[in-house]
């Protein structure tokens, strides 16, 4: 199965917000990524509900900033 590009970045949390998310994915019944990827695309999702559709040509990925 073909896989879509996949962007790679860093998330600085406290120790019990990171606890704290492991137990909210435990009780999802998925991993840490998972669970993350699920709460930002519901995220994203309510965001272009209330807001309109977000354009990503305005945003470069991190590896394109670098150049």
């Amino acid at each position: 199965m073909a896989q879509k590009n996949k962007v790679e970045f860093t998330v600085r949390l406290d120790e019990t917000m990171y606890r704290k998310l492991l137990g909210a994915a435990e009780r999802e019944h998925c991993n840490l990524n998972n669970h993350l990827l699920k709460l930002i695309r519901t995220n994203v999702e309510y965001s272009e509900r209330i807001h309109g559709k977000i354009d990503v040509s305005k945003y470069p990925l991190p590896e394109e900033e670098e150049k």
